[in-house]
């Protein structure tokens, strides 16, 4: 595994960022280290980096679908990192956790039933 420094201090200020340039807007101070979730300040890797600069390269951006090695690639790392053998088919794009939750409760639950959440999570689960 390629070596990270999640020490490495990336100023995130000025960038449109919504913790970071919006903090007085919504806490009014500044004077506060936001430490959210789904928004970490480690540097992106380089191959991810790459991958994307590559796609970008192209100059027509289109609609794309997801091929099979998207899928290949789901249910290998699930192979190697958990010794479970999963089916192409079982993987189903979501374009985040919150709408995945919500799909996930929709069918797997009828009206009334209760759904159980264990605090401190984000704060969208609760609805």
């Amino acid at each position: 595994m390629a070596h990270y420094d999640f020490d490495k201090i990336i100023k995130r200020e000025q960038t449109e960022s919504v913790k970071y340039d919006l903090r007085n807007w919504y806490f009014k101070t500044d004077d506060l280290l936001p430490m959210w979730v789904a928004d970490m300040d480690f540097e992106t890797p380089d191959f991810i980096r790459e991958a994307v600069a590559s796609r970008v390269r192209h100059p027509i951006y289109g609609y794309s679908f997801r091929s099979q090695s998207y899928a290949d690639s789901i249910r290998e790392w699930v192979e190697r990192r958990h010794q479970w053998t999963i089916q192409n088919d079982w993987c189903v794009f979501s374009p985040g956790i919150v709408p995945a939750f919500n799909f996930a409760i929709l069918t797997l639950t009828k009206p009334g039933d209760g759904v159980l959440i264990q605090p401190p999570v984000y704060f969208p689960f609760f609805s």
